[in-house]
């Protein structure tokens, strides 16, 4: 536990810290293959955001973001990474606390998810109950559901992108229909951005294509110095 938020934390604290930021279903869970794939050269945190897992509630993208500025605090810069909602949040943070974010990774981002992903918005609001909660989904509860849902119907990270000052990986899958129109505008808005896109892969990055996400990760965060104005590559993502 750091603060209000439950973490995961595995790696030696002396080196860099990532903390890395879940999605919409699974809370710090989704991260298993990043726990362990990349502990060895990172102090790894991924925390349950509000109203998921092991941290209380309620659930809002602001508590979120101001639950991880206070998790990063101020005094060493860290690796901050987020996946899909994980995302949005990360982009606030670092936009709002520029001193604690070292680089910043935004997988599987939208600018305004309701734009192009108005189905997955209308199949979680249809989720009837309690047992879509325990089968597939951290959240607390379908009150916590709904706040999620109306959260990314109203979300809009535009003008938040011009004010990141840290060099930016924006990762995506060839494959998510819903994140990719977006990559390269989000390149275009950041100041210091750079594009990786990779191949037979969908929005489950982190998770279907582990060996692929870990290793471009750790190659941005130990090598890579992005420049202004945007690059992009495409990645294997053989396992």
């Amino acid at each position: 536990m750091a603060g209000t938020l439950y973490a995961e934390t595995v790696g030696d604290p002396s080196n860099p810290a990532l903390v890395l930021l879940h999605g919409a279903g699974a809370a710090s869970r989704m991260w298993k293959k990043q726990l362990s794939g990349l502990s060895e050269r990172y102090h790894v945190i991924a925390p349950d955001l509000p109203g998921f897992g092991r941290s209380p509630g309620p659930f809002s993208l602001q508590a979120c973001a101001d639950a991880v500025a206070g998790l990063i605090g101020e005094s060493q810069p860290v690796h901050l990474c987020g996946m899909s909602l994980g995302a949005l949040v990360a982009a606030q943070v670092a936009a709002d606390h520029p001193a604690s974010v070292r680089r910043l990774i935004l997988q599987g981002a939208s600018i305004r998810p309701a734009e192009r992903g108005r189905g997955a918005i209308r199949f979680y609001r249809s989720r009837p109950g309690w047992w879509y909660m325990k089968a597939a989904s951290d959240l607390h509860d379908r009150p916590t559901l709904l706040a999620m849902v109306n959260a990314a119907e109203e979300a809009d990270i535009t003008d938040l992108l011009p004010r990141i000052a840290a060099p930016t990986l924006i990762l995506c899958g060839a494959r998510d229909n819903e994140s990719l129109p977006d990559a390269q505008l989000l390149v275009d808005a950041i100041s210091r951005a750079y594009l990786v896109v990779v191949p037979h892969t969908g929005h489950l990055m982190p998770v279907t294509a582990a060996k692929a996400f870990n290793t471009i990760v750790d190659g941005f965060l130990a090598n890579a110095s992005p420049t202004t104005g945007s690059r992009s590559r495409d990645e294997s993502s053989r396992q």
